[in-house]
């Protein structure tokens, strides 16, 4: 691993460790009546979801409201050894390493990484390399060693190329695709897996947005100075 990854792996961990290693978290059961989004788990009763980064969070944290967030398994060596078959080469170093000594997914941005390997979870990275094959034709070009890293919900979802040991970061968003387009719906980004997970960790992560260029009339992923709006 490089310098910088090494950073960026020990910003990580340290977020782990204290227990703040996703982006949203439930408060305690209520009732839906104080505004913001509650969701229910199971048959429970309604929670109110807690963004991190926002004032609410914070104030939730500090009084004690949001429940510790379990501690993560990491994934195993079997695991690491099956995806990387599958892939046909090695996980970036900054990936490998956060699978083997953090955890087995259920972490970072978005809904939390897939874990490599799990039974009770059909959305793991070994199923999703097997079913690669049903990828839409128009990507099978370039689907290569791309590996499926989070949901963001909504059908997106942000990948890594494992052929490139710096992670060069890709990504899945068919929500403001036309139909009949599939092909631009995958697109490649702006960072590496280092960059990505550096700013998530500083709260600027952006979930991967789709857009058409006004000059050109092509669909491209969005740059980093156009999310600056948002």
């Amino acid at each position: 691993m490089s310098d910088d990854d090494d950073a960026v792996f020990e910003s990580l961990r340290a977020r782990v460790r204290r227990g703040e290693y996703l982006d949203s978290r439930l408060g305690p059961p209520g009732t839906g009546g104080e505004g913001g989004l509650w969701r229910r788990v199971g048959q429970g009763p309604l929670r109110k979801v807690y963004f991190r980064g926002t004032p609410e969070y914070e104030q939730a944290l500090a009084s004690g409201e949001l429940e510790p967030l379990p501690p993560l398994t990491p994934a195993t060596q079997d695991a690491v050894r099956e995806c990387e078959g599958l892939l046909g080469g090695a996980l970036p170093p900054l990936l490998r390493r956060c699978y083997l000594e953090l955890g087995n997914g259920g972490f970072g941005p978005g809904y939390g990484l897939f874990p490599l390997r799990d039974p009770s979870n059909a959305d793991s990275v070994v199923e999703a390399l097997k079913q690669k094959d049903t990828w839409p034709s128009a990507w099978q070009t370039r689907a290569g060693a791309l590996l499926p890293l989070c949901p963001w919900g909504c059908g997106i979802e942000s990948l890594v190329d494992c052929a490139d040991p710096s992670g060069p970061m890709w990504a899945i968003n068919p929500n403001p695709a036309p139909p009949g387009e599939e092909d631009v719906a995958l697109f490649p980004q702006e960072l590496t897996l280092a960059g990505w997970m550096r700013r998530w960790v500083e709260g600027t992560l952006q979930r991967p947005w789709l857009l058409q260029d006004e000059q050109t009339g092509q669909w491209r992923g969005a740059t980093s100075a156009e999310y600056e709006p948002l």
